[in-house]
């Protein structure tokens, strides 16, 4: 009896460690069936790794604006059972995924990958390098973090004061004036500090007047205050520009055409905006363009 149990307790610990060398060679083995459940990780995703190494990607559409295509990639809805049916290796999501799915894959032990929404593109770098490291392509992510540095600093130069004698506090003719700029929203909301829409426009060069006020987050903005804050730029983005809605109609608003006559409008797709990815630096550019004429 006593050489039996030892006999089980040498095959239990065999198996056991046969167990813990099976782990350590998968947490070491680079992903190849890689699931995305949320828009803004498949687009992280698909700048890094090719489609042979993605099962699925989510089942989200993105219509005709979006930056980076998703080759025909599987689309899954996100359900357990949708994941499950592709045996994936790494699973990634959002903040806002299916929590059951979420909690499901980290209690099989399948890695899980859960992103935040970047407010910054500090923060996108950040989620860059994270992915890059869970899929095996550091370089790529630290050329493509690079390459996103670059345009930005190109895109975003000193430019001459454009009438030094409308800045008290300008000391030199050279110094940078930035335009006044607001992004208008439905409901009156606007962002403010602590948003991307903000650092999208501190990069290209633009003062905030929702961030210049006090707001942090999204607030709202009343009608009078927008008119006596007089900004130079009112940016809206694509969808809010399509149809019949309060987002659309705000500029046919009388008190802002007669307050505001000279005031740029500048529409930015809202796929640049709704993610933070590499594609975002397009934003950028179409603001730098839009407001230096």
């Amino acid at each position: 009896m006593r050489s039996c149990k030892v006999m089980l307790l040498c095959l239990a610990l065999t198996f056991w460690a046969s167990g813990m060398a099976l782990a350590e060679e998968n947490s070491t083995q680079i992903p190849q069936r890689i699931v995305s459940v949320n828009f803004c990780t498949d687009e992280l995703l698909l700048s890094l790794v090719g489609p042979e190494r993605i099962a699925a990607i989510t089942q989200f559409d993105r219509g005709p604006e979006a930056e980076v295509k998703d080759g025909g990639i599987k689309k899954v809805a996100g359900s357990v059972e949708a994941v499950l049916s592709c045996n994936p290796d790494l699973l990634l999501a959002g903040r806002f995924s299916r929590q059951t799915t979420v909690r499901y894959f980290e209690r099989s032990g399948i890695p899980v990958l859960v992103f935040g929404v970047p407010k910054s593109f500090e923060d996108i770098y950040a989620d860059i390098r994270k992915l890059s490291q869970a899929v095996g392509e550091n370089e790529k992510g630290e050329r493509i973090i690079k390459e996103m540095q670059d345009e930005l600093a190109d895109l975003n130069p000193k430019k001459p004061v454009r009438d030094p004698g409308a800045c008290s506090s300008c000391q030199k003719m050279n110094e940078f004036v930035p335009k006044r700029a607001v992004v208008l929203q439905s409901e009156r909301f606007v962002p403010g500090r602590g948003t991307f829409e903000n650092s999208i426009m501190e990069a290209a060069g633009l003062l905030n007047v929702a961030a210049q006020i006090g707001i942090r987050d999204y607030g709202k903005l009343d009608l009078e205050k927008l008119i006596e804050l007089e900004p130079e730029v009112l940016i809206f983005t694509s969808d809010q520009k399509s149809g019949r809605t309060i987002r659309g109609e705000v500029l046919s608003h009388p008190a802002i055409r007669n307050a505001l006559p000279q005031a740029r409008i500048v529409t930015v797709p809202s796929s640049l905006l709704n993610c933070g990815s590499p594609a975002s630096v397009e934003a950028v550019r179409i603001l730098v363009k839009e407001t230096s004429r």
